[in-house]
């Protein structure tokens, strides 16, 4: 199978991360890729790049796509022929979408044959864009609900809350169907020294409880939230450290070492930015947490359990139905309740919280490995190609 995908950018995020292990689990075994990124290459396409995969940079802007570089577009989709083009994001969904169609009629022109790949978008974000706080977004999300049932042979949604608000939003409910992300259990793992070497690294003592959370500094991830909840968790807990890794979670970020001055915990606070060792940082956690308001299906929560350590997350998107019993989950945007919910945690034995971390990787691999999950896409795939290519059919199937 032939698989070429079109997505906005391959920088370090939950639905370039997903995309980067379907093609570790499938390449050159069971399935050829060609990825292109609508910007430029990034972390995680020099990652594809090192498996070998051929990567390929569009160079397009954030303003109005350039004629000249959809035409190229359509061009690669051409010359590559592919048995499925997979588009992952709004904006590769709208121009990657409208690419494929044009690559279809050329093809379609050339064999009858060539021309029936199937094309299939990607949302990986539980709310519709609202044109308010997101107006540029919010335009390219409604320019695909009214082309959603004519373009894509099937929209992938990464959960159920995303499937229901974009139907909400106008996107076609006939094509919508649910694959929920996977997570690689061999990488993200618990690892027999990781207590002893993050607390090495911080310079805290062995017995220092910590919580940790990981995701880029971003309104969305609510970090106003997490700082609020855990400044009544230092009230509480004062022997308690927090660790915080992602883009921009540094000293240097002024608005964020305020939030941290105004709730007192910035002698406990260890910010250290983004890192390409997070599978060996998060093992070493006591909880991990999510303060989102807004997510799909979040990647950090599936390999924080992965890594058996239990989790404490705000109630967005398909979160609760990830964590199921093995942690707690708790109302966005309310960092009483978030705070609640890590003081729960942090306040079992020792051994208590190992069973529960124990359980939530017994989960993750029972039921979200990334080889499941590449399973279904490679069903769907095959379902269209086949021609029964409804959803209705898929859940059947």
């Amino acid at each position: 199978m032939r698989i070429l995908h079109i997505i906005s950018g391959l920088g370090v995020g939950g639905a370039e991360t997903l995309l980067y292990r379907l093609v570790q689990m499938s390449h050159a075994a069971r399935a050829q890729h060609l990825v292109v990124s609508m910007s430029s290459v990034g972390i995680m396409g020099a990652k594809l790049q090192a498996l070998g995969v051929e990567v390929r940079a569009l160079g397009m802007g954030n303003g109005v796509p350039e004629p000249l570089l959809v035409r190229r577009l359509v061009g690669w989709i051409v010359d590559y022929a592919p048995d499925v083009v997979q588009t992952w994001m709004y904006h590769a969904d709208l121009i990657g979408g409208f690419a494929a169609h044009l690559a279809k009629r050329t093809l379609s022109g050339r064999s009858p044959a060539s021309g029936r790949f199937g094309v299939f978008w990607a949302i990986h974000q539980s709310e519709y864009p609202v044109f308010r706080s997101e107006p540029k977004l919010s335009v390219v999300a409604l320019s695909c609900a009214v082309s959603s049932s004519r373009i894509p042979d099937v929209i992938i949604c990464c959960a159920e809350t995303a499937r229901a608000n974009h139907v909400r939003g106008g996107y076609s409910a006939s094509r919508m169907h649910v694959i929920h992300n996977g997570f690689d259990v061999e990488l993200f793992r618990p690892r027999r020294d990781a207590r002893s070497d993050l607390r090495r690294l911080l310079g805290i003592g062995e017995d220092v409880p910590v919580v940790g959370i990981v995701g880029r500094y971003h309104a969305v991830k609510d970090y106003d939230n997490f700082i609020a909840a855990i400044g009544r968790v230092h009230r509480e807990m004062p022997a308690c450290r927090f660790v915080m890794i992602g883009h921009e979670l540094v000293s240097e970020n002024r608005a964020l070492q305020q939030l941290l001055r105004d709730a007192g915990v910035t002698d406990v606070c260890h910010l250290v930015g983004p890192r390409d060792d997070v599978d060996a940082l998060v093992p070493g956690f006591d909880v991990f947490c999510l303060s989102s308001r807004s997510e799909g299906f979040p990647t950090v929560i599936g390999e924080a359990m992965a890594c058996g350590v239990p989790c404490v997350a705000t109630d967005v998107g398909d979160t609760a139905v990830l964590i199921g019993d093995t942690g707690r989950v708790v109302p966005a945007r309310n960092a009483q309740a978030l705070a609640s919910g890590l003081l729960s945690v942090l306040s079992l034995p020792f051994d208590e919280r190992r069973k529960l971390g124990a359980l939530a990787r017994e989960r993750i691999v029972s039921v979200y490995s990334i080889e499941s999950t590449w399973q279904k896409y490679e069903r769907v795939y095959a379902a269209v190609k086949e021609g029964a290519w409804t959803c209705a059919e898929l859940r059947a199937s």
